[in-house]
Parts: structure tokens; C-alpha cells; sequence
């Protein structure tokens, strides 16, 4: 899989050259000089937008700061050039610290002279206790030879003479949190070859693993892969060298710069990465952004990533023939037809979705409260919601909801909204939001339909009208009592009733908890229980000509139900607007 992915890159890096990465780049946020040549400073504040996750880029010279600063890096800060790791620059063109550093006094003079000691000879000063790092680094030095100790020296110089009063030369508010980075102007080559001098007898997650195979070094990539004392698990013991895997100097490099490309998408927020090895094409988005109805994988690859100290890869996942834009539009209708006054955006949900990134956005927004998104991949332990049914139903279903709506895996998918969404209607009619509760279950109805297309059976829309006008028609009867016809009936009857003595509640302040042990009732005997106990709790309320309450109440004494109780029936008749009050017709 890894090795399609990078295959893919590698065509794309091919094409498109370095730009690939630096078009993509975000700088992290700071003050960025560059010193150029005739003496002038040129001052740059970079800063992310959190909420948008875009830079401002209009400064012609932000493309001259990318390079410098993605040529001048370190590793990780486990292999810093400055060993007290205040410094985080990699070669003498370059000088970064943290403005805290600074003003803190963590920075010395010392800590300076020796940066500049390892720069100007790490063969002497760096290397030359491991026998590996020296190899690499001699073969390195002898085709691209030494540095430039005067340039050295002179850039040494200029920085002991300015940082500790940088604000002379430039308006830098020292007291925020974030970098200082200083970049000497050079040619591209300079800044890429003493880039590539602290890089390549770094770029192994250990050289203690290094081997030489025909002349080539072959070791353990830095990215996705690392062995040291704390993971002997990872070790092969069987094996004369206990790696997993070794690559040779030409593919780790290109391994690097494939996760230098994706943390530059990770910082971006595209943490949805697809990459399609029929086309030889990568395509990355943030969580909430829609993409094109027309894209389509045949073969290819997910990633899901996460910007920390390192890049990370939390899911992979095969790609076969994922299409966002699905087959036949799914349209989320008000079959239910409760109105509402006063709603503004009650109706602006009731429309057309074409796209599972689409429905998907819908999904979190009805069902899950926006919480959804956010915590797909957030230890459930970390999840804070206070809500302990919604926080159950995203822990439980994140991971199906999720292989739905950004892989396009079918399986299972509708009969999880079944389960998940009674749930959460059930705890939206507790916490008394009939408002979100008539939603869901709107939702919940055309997804059914939606998942059934072409399968036969009666639509909702039919079914929810019919029931509600044959209900009607036997609630507002003044002749008789007429039975329910089925199950459906009779627990839409029940949702009814329910309200019905709610409605009567003098309480100053009326809770939903009421329905609770009917909501919950595991036999149809607990249920008529409940409603004898809350008829004889209100009656004195009823008047003795109210035909409506007793032909209501009657049908449900007198019918015994067939099948399981229909939590989702109860529940309607308990949101529907009730047929007790319905006006009579002149």
C-alpha cells in the first residue's frame, strides 16, 4: 500500500518538481527576516488563521520564505545541530529560536559559537563518534564539498551583533509566543546543498542500522517507521539485522519528502487525503469542505491524518470504486409535516443532497448536534460532551458513519442509522427539543426510504398520511369506538395519548421524563399501566362528554399488539400535533 502511494507521489513530484511541496507550505507562525545581500532586512509576520486555516501569501516575497524555511529544518528535535536544542535552524544560511528564548536569556552567546562550531566542520564536531554518520557525511562533502567558512563567518557575526537588539531593525513584538527566524539571502543551490548536509546523515531513523549493499548505504527510514530501546518489540531478533525494512539514500529522501507533503496538507486542516494510483492523482480536503460532484476513485488509497510534534496517519484504508457524488440524489423531505411557526431555518434542511460529503454534513448536523465532525478521531476518553447518550451514539458509530461518508462503504451503513437515530430522537423529545426530535426523525425516514429505493413497500409519506387521517377519523368519531387496524395504530395512539396528559400537567414546569416509561417499556402490559396511572392522575381534568379521550383511550385498552413495541410510532404520535385538540370542521 505505502509503496503504491509513494509511486504515486514520485509521478507527481516528477511533474510538478519541488513546487509540489513549497505550494503547499505553511511556515509556522512568527516574525521572518531575510538579510539581504546589500544589508537591507526585510521583516515578514506569518500567521495562521485558526479558524479559516489559510495565510495571508500576498507579500512577494512569502515564496523566497517558504523555501528558506522548509530548506533550513530541522528532522525532528531529536536531531538538532544545537545540542542544548534552543536553536532549531539546520545550516549557517538560517537562524530560528523561539522569541521566548530570547528574551528569557536562554539564549546565550555560547550557545551561538556553538552552532557555528558544528556548522563549520560536523565532521570533527558532530560526526565523528558514529562511524555510519561519518560515511554518509564524508561521501557527502567529497562530491559537494566544504563550507564556506568565510560566509559562515560572516553571517555568524551579523546575528551576535543583532539578535539581542533585533528590535532596532525591525517592529517585532518579542513577547508573543511563536518563532523568530532569520534567513540570509543565497542562491537556491547554496540553501538546498547545506540543507542536504545536515539532512542526509540525519535521514535514518538510527544509523546503528545501517548497511552497505554494492556500494549503497541501506537503513531505517525516519517516517513511519522507528527502533530504539524503548520499542524492542519492533526488533527481528531471527534476523542478522533486526530492522523491518531498510531503504536505500534515494528512497528514503523521496519517503521524507512525502511526509514533508502531507504535514504541509495536515497543517492546511486536508486531513482527508485520496490518492489515486489509476490516474497517478492526489486530492486532499478538510473536514467540512465539499468536493467535486464529479470526482471519482476507481483504485486507490485513504489517509486520514493528524498534525502533532510529527505527522501521523491514523487510518488507511483501501479506495475501489469510490464516487462521492452518488447515484440517484437523496432528497430529505418533512414526511412527517409537523409545522412549526417561527422557525427561520426549520425548512432550509428540507432540499436536495447529491454527494456523500453532503449528506454526511447533514448527518452531523440533525442527528449529532455538530458534534459528530469534530470527534471522529478523538480518544473516546477526550470526547467532551456532556450528554451521555450522544456522546455513546459517536463513540459506537463514528467509525461505520465515517467509512460511509469518506471511503464509500455501503456496508451495514443503513441499518446503523436505524438503531443510532431512534436514540437520538428518543433523547431529543427527554431534553425536550421537539423542534430538533420532528428533524431526526424526518431524517431518519427519508434515509430509509433513500437506502429502499427499488426494494417494493409502501413509502413513508403514505404511510405517516394514512395513519394520521384513519387516526383522526377514529379519535373524532361521536358514534363508536373503532379498533386500530395494526400495531402502528395503536403505538402512534399511545405517542398521543401521552401528550395528551402531559398537556394537562399543572406543573410550573413540565419535563418530557414523563414519557420515560413508556419510551422504555419492555411489554405492552407496563405501557397500559403507565397510562391507567396518568388517567387516573388528570380525569379530574376530563369532562364526561370528551368522546375523543375515550375513544382514544378505549382502542388502546382494548388492543393487544402482535409484534415488538414500535418505539419509533410512540414517539411520532408524542411529536405530531394532537388530534385531542383538533378543531371541528363547520
Amino acid at each position: 500500500m505505502f509503496e503504491e502511494c509513494l509511486e504515486v507521489f514520485k509521478a507527481e513530484l516528477q511533474k510538478k518538481g519541488e513546487d509540489i511541496i513549497l505550494d503547499k507550505y505553511i511556515p509556522a507562525d512568527g516574525t521572518y527576516l531575510i538579510v539581504k545581500k546589500d544589508g537591507s532586512v526585510k521583516c515578514l509576520e506569518v500567521k495562521m488563521n485558526k479558524k479559516t486555516r489559510i495565510l495571508d501569501k500576498t507579500d512577494g516575497d512569502f515564496p523566497k520564505i517558504c523555501f528558506y524555511d522548509y530548506h533550513s529544518k530541522l528532522i525532528s528535535m531529536n536531531k538538532p545541530v544545537d545540542p542544548k536544542k534552543v536553536i532549531h535552524s539546520n545550516n549557517y544560511f538560517s537562524f530560528a529560536v523561539k522569541k521566548d528564548s530570547v528574551v528569557s536569556g536562554k539564549l546565550t552567546e555560547g550557545i551561538i559559537d556553538g552552532y557555528y562550531r558544528i556548522l563549520a566542520d560536523p565532521l570533527e564536531n558532530k560526526y565523528k563518534k558514529s562511524k555510519e554518520a561519518s560515511r554518509i557525511y564524508k561521501d557527502f562533502e567529497q562530491k559537494n564539498g566544504t563550507v564556506d567558512l568565510e560566509l559562515l563567518e560572516k553571517n555568524k557575526t551579523w546575528i551576535k551583533e543583532h539578535i539581542f537588539k533585533i528590535d532596532e531593525i525591525a517592529e517585532i513584538d518579542m513577547t508573543k509566543k511563536d518563532y523568530l527566524k532569520i534567513f540570509f539571502e543565497a542562491n537556491e543551490t547554496d540553501y538546498v546543498r547545506e540543507d542536504n548536509r545536515y539532512i542526509l546523515p540525519h535521514i535514518y531513523n538510527s544509523n546503528d542500522y545501517n548497511v552497505e549493499i554494492n556500494g549503497k548505504i541501506f537503513g531505517i527510514p525516519n517516517d513511519n517507521y522507528g527502533m530504539n530501546a524503548k520499542k524492542p518489540f519492533l526488533s527481528i531478533k531471527t534476523r542478522k539485522n533486526p530492522a523491518g525494512y531498510l531503504l536505500n539514500g534515494e528512497k528514503v529522501l523521496l519517503q521524507k519528502q512525502f511526509f514533508d507533503y502531507l504535514m504541509n496538507l495536515a497543517s492546511a486542516g486536508k486531513y482527508n487525503v485520496y490518492i489515486d494510483t489509476e490516474n497517478n492523482k492526489i486530492n486532499a480536503y478538510i473536514d467540512k469542505e465539499e468536493r467535486k460532484n464529479s470526482e471519482s476513485i476507481v483504485a486507490g488509497y485513504y489517509l486520514r491524518l493528524k498534525k502533532g510534534k510529527e505527522l501521523e496517519i491514523q487510518v488507511q484504508d483501501n479506495i475501489v470504486d469510490y464516487r462521492n457524488k452518488l447515484a440517484t440524489y437523496f432528497e430529505f423531505k418533512d414526511i412527517a409535516g409537523i409545522k412549526f411557526k417561527n422557525i427561520a431555518d426549520y425548512n432550509n434542511n428540507y432540499k436536495e443532497y447529491t454527494t456523500r460529503i453532503g449528506v454526511g454534513k447533514l448527518i452531523n448536523n440533525v442527528f449529532f448536534s455538530k458534534f459528530l465532525i469534530n470527534n471522529y478521531f478523538v480518544d473516546a476518553s477526550d470526547i467532551s460532551i456532556n450528554d451521555s447518550i450522544l456522546k455513546r451514539s459517536i463513540i459506537t458509530y463514528r467509525d461505520l458513519i465515517f467509512d460511509w461518508v469518506y471511503k464509500g462503504i455501503d456496508n451495514n451503513f443503513a441499518e446503523a442509522v436505524e438503531k443510532f437515530s431512534i436514540d437520538l430522537i428518543k433523547n431529543s423529545v427527554l431534553n425536550d427539543n421537539k423542534i430538533r426530535g420532528v428533524l431526526q426523525l424526518n431524517l431518519r425516514w427519508s434515509l430509509r426510504e433513500y437506502f429502499k429505493q427499488n426494494k417494493g413497500g409502501d413509502k413513508m409519506a403514505d404511510i405517516v398520511a394514512d395513519l394520521r387521517k384513519s387516526m383522526k377519523e377514529k379519535i373524532l368519531n361521536k358514534n363508536e369506538v373503532i379498533m386500530p387496524v395494526n400495531d402502528r395504530e395503536y403505538y402512534y395512539g399511545i405517542g398521543q395519548l401521552m401528550a395528551y396528559f402531559i398537556s394537562l400537567s399543572r406543573a410550573n414546569k413540565k419535563t418530557q421524563s414523563m414519557i420515560n416509561p413508556v419510551i422504555n417499556a419492555k411489554t405492552d402490559r407496563i405501557i397500559k399501566d403507565r397510562l391507567l396511572q396518568l388517567y387516573k392522575k388528570y380525569n379530574y381534568d376530563m369532562l364526561t362528554n370528551n368522546y375523543r379521550v375515550k375513544n382514544l383511550y378505549a382502542m388502546i385498552l382494548g388492543y393487544k399488539p402482535e409484534g415488538k413495541i414500535d418505539q419509533e410510532m410512540i414517539l411520532f404520535g408524542y411529536m405530531d400535533n394532537n388530534l385531542i385538540y383538533t378543531k371541528e370542521e363547520k
